[in-house]
């Protein structure tokens, strides 16, 4: 590397650094994601995306999802399958979840399933300010426990250090990303990935008014409500801010990655066919 391109990659990561210090200071809370007893039992944890794939994953190994410990995110719970697999762990981290809990029907549908169908013991993971009271879950057999939803970048020591504090993440631009430094932080050296298919590529086109649809399809089938509420969030967003927003999650995965190394922890995709790149691709606990 040239010397210019030193001091270049020096210089942007001073200020991507002073940026998350800034970020941490002003956003970051107390970190309350707790070791999960599995996790100290020395379990494996299976953290499921809601891509197409898990649908057959579902239908193959719905038994072995059961036994396993499972983390479910986003709409989920809507879907007849919770009910079956009965996570033990669910992180949401979008902010609609908790913007639009009374305007949105299928949030609030999400969180009258928490309250009415979890008859297990489940831990709810959701970014700090947010409790139980606020949300209006009132199931006791949920447990809340908040993690820090901020994006930190620059020197890696420091990233790292901020990391280990809780303090917060690579730039979460998809959930898989607080879901799995979350499932580092409860403890868990092993973690599966499945129904992360992020073929999202594929699924882009632009119409010949110049606006862009983006069809992100997922193991259950949206709603006409949820379908609007997508076109409508990309109504307005042009092609290479969408593109850059995949840059970013993609690159994010191998900062968990390289993180994930120095803390001496395995993360395996277990998705078919999946787009991402920094994992080690692997069969399923039980496949092996």
């Amino acid at each position: 590397m040239k010397f210019t391109d030193k001091i270049s990659t020096f210089l942007a990561n001073l200020g991507a650094t002073a940026k998350s210090l800034i970020k941490v200071a002003l956003q970051s809370r107390r970190n309350t994601v707790s070791k999960a007893q599995a996790a100290i039992d020395g379990k494996p944890i299976i953290i499921m995306g809601n891509g197409p794939s898990l649908s057959p994953m579902i239908e193959s190994y719905a038994e072995q999802l059961a036994l396993s410990s499972t983390m479910a995110v986003n709409f989920a719970a809507n879907a007849d399958e919770f009910t079956i697999i009965r996570p033990d762990f669910y992180l949401l981290a979008d902010p609609h979840f908790f913007e639009n809990r009374e305007t949105d029907p299928n949030v609030a549908r999400l969180f009258q399933r928490f309250n009415e169908v979890v008859t297990w013991p489940m831990t709810l993971y959701v970014p700090c300010g947010h409790k139980a009271d606020n949300m209006a879950i009132t199931n006791l057999n949920i447990k809340v426990e908040n993690f820090n939803f901020v994006g930190i970048e620059g020197f890696h020591w420091i990233e790292h250090a901020l990391f280990n504090a809780g303090f917060g993440m690579p730039r979460p631009r998809n959930v898989l990303i607080p879901a799995i430094m979350t499932a580092v932080r409860a403890g868990f050296k092993e973690i599966y990935i499945i129904g992360a298919d992020h073929g999202w590529l594929s699924t882009l086109s632009v119409t010949n008014d110049n606006e862009l649809i983006s069809i992100q399809p997922h193991f259950y089938k949206d709603n006409t409500s949820e379908q609007q509420r997508v076109a409508s969030v990309y109504k307005n967003v042009r092609l290479h801010e969408i593109l850059l927003s995949m840059h970013l999650a993609f690159k994010s995965y191998h900062v968990v990655e390289n993180y994930a190394k120095t803390c001496h922890i395995e993360i395996f995709n277990s998705t078919p066919n999946s787009f991402i790149d920094a994992f080690r691709r692997s069969p399923l606990p039980w496949e092996k």
